[in-house]
């Protein structure tokens, strides 16, 4: 039984619904990396792409020791080798729509109403920083994540078991709440399901268990309920608007393969895969420490970071972050109860708190990120000269405008006229180089 309302009086109607102050959002607004990405900027992106030499070798064989008895010669010479490579500037265009008549009223009774057009433009914004924060941890292919099994089917609701190994790019943390998805086959091809459509909604997640639940929609974004989905172990989940989704057997150069920005997982790789025409491989490759399958502890931390500076030298760079998913900093709290190493360091005048780890002359403070893959952890390397090591060629977000010829917001355009609807466009343009691969540290596969 319900309790019936003022409304139910005659003249009932004619009073205001009041409102709360704000509007109560449900969503996590955080994007901390986006943050990490702004400190690595290093200038706007200039032209179409950005070209840079890389040095692979001091040539060493031509340091060689000689016997002062002998009459001979001197060392063969070898210089030193160095590389040219080429970083692709990718856009990301965000659109910004309301009904007019909704803005219009809005604007007229500001007392009433929240202001609707403020508050779509903060919410594009925070989730135009989100989707870079994200994409600061991908591989450049945009991949959200990647079928292990399929759990249940129920009108139109699909949840899914997502394959969490170590080494996929994609992972739960990816799926954003109502963002709409396609499905793929590893060859790009789409993986229609009985309704031949591949489109789907993110509408729940769990991160213990490495599953998402997803409903399946049309086109237009109505739900349908097609009687199966078709998907298999392998399948891949894309952002439906990305126009390219590679050829997982053969994708190329993980630099310019998408659309999408390369990030960490590409940029700090030890796989021999190809990022801005390097190499992954040997002296151009991440500092990477297998845990194989071992549960997370503090010995391994200080092995990788042991490793790294053995590999890059001490002198250049400095350490400051563990970034890692919350999971793996929560597995390292034994760690911290037994380990001097790991340290709690508490502001009293501030009331912030952080676990930091010491290794020799540096602090590395842990960071968690929910765009962490689970069985990562990035140390963070800084130069001592002040130059970045990961660099940010990024524009902020700026409205599509011809100079003073054209407002920011303006009717949407369809066929034979205007809808009543208003529009303005908001377009960055860059990509991420890490100056020097070898400098990040990555430990991956262990358990948490």
């Amino acid at each position: 039984m319900s309790i019936p309302n003022v409304t139910a009086f005659e003249l009932g109607k004619f009073l205001q619904i009041a409102y709360s102050e704000g509007v109560r959002n449900q969503i996590s607004t955080d994007f901390r990396d986006w943050e990490m990405i702004k400190r690595a900027r290093v200038s706007d992106p200039d032209g179409r792409q950005l070209n840079f030499l890389i040095q692979t070798s001091l040539g060493p064989s031509a340091i060689q020791y000689v016997s002062p008895g002998v009459t001979g010669q001197f060392p063969s010479s070898q210089q030193i080798t160095t590389q040219e490579c080429s970083a692709l500037y990718k856009e990301l265009a965000s659109t910004i729509e309301i009904e007019y008549s909704v803005w219009d009223r809005a604007r007229k009774s500001p007392s009433k109403y929240a202001e609707p057009l403020a508050k779509e433009i903060e919410s594009k914004t925070v989730a135009s920083k989100r989707r870079l924060a994200a994409d600061l941890y991908g591989d450049g292919t945009g991949v959200v994540g990647r079928v292990l099994t399929e759990v249940s089917l129920v009108a139109g609701l699909v949840t899914i078991n997502l394959n969490a190994a170590a080494t996929e790019p994609g992972h739960v943390g990816f799926f954003e709440f109502n963002d709409v998805l396609s499905a793929n086959q590893a060859s790009g091809a789409a993986r229609n399901n009985a309704s031949a459509l591949n489109l789907y909604r993110v509408v729940g997640r769990n991160r213990k268990l490495d599953q998402v639940t997803l409903q399946a929609i049309d086109a237009a974004g109505a739900n349908i309920s097609p009687a199966s989905t078709n998907l298999a172990a392998g399948d891949y989940f894309y952002r439906s608007g990305q126009p390219t989704k590679p050829d997982r057997a053969a994708p190329g150069d993980y630099g310019n393969v998408t659309e999408a920005i390369p990030g960490l997982f590409s940029l700090a790789a030890n796989d021999g895969r190809v990022v801005h025409g390097i190499t992954m491989s040997g002296v151009t490759a991440g500092s990477q420490i297998d845990a194989a399958g071992n549960p997370l502890d503090v010995s391994q931390i200080q092995e990788l970071m042991s490793n790294v500076k053995t590999i890059v030298g001490q002198s250049a760079y400095s350490w400051k972050q563990l970034v890692m998913a919350p999971e793996a900093l929560d597995s390292l709290i034994e760690s911290r109860e037994t380990d001097r190493r790991f340290n709690s360091v508490e502001d009293t005048t501030r009331g912030a708190r952080k676990f930091v780890y010491q290794h020799q002359n540096d602090s590395l403070e842990c960071i968690t990120s929910e765009y962490v893959q689970k069985k990562l952890v990035y140390a963070m390397p800084e130069a001592k000269s002040g130059q970045k090591v990961i660099e940010s060629y990024m524009t902020d977000f700026e409205p599509v405008t011809m100079g003073n010829q054209m407002s920011e917001f303006h009717l949407k355009p369809v066929s034979g006229g205007y809808q009543r609807s208003v529009v303005s466009f908001m377009q960055a343009m860059g990509t991420l180089v890490v100056k020097h691969p070898a400098a990040i540290a990555v430990l991956k596969n262990f358990a948490i």
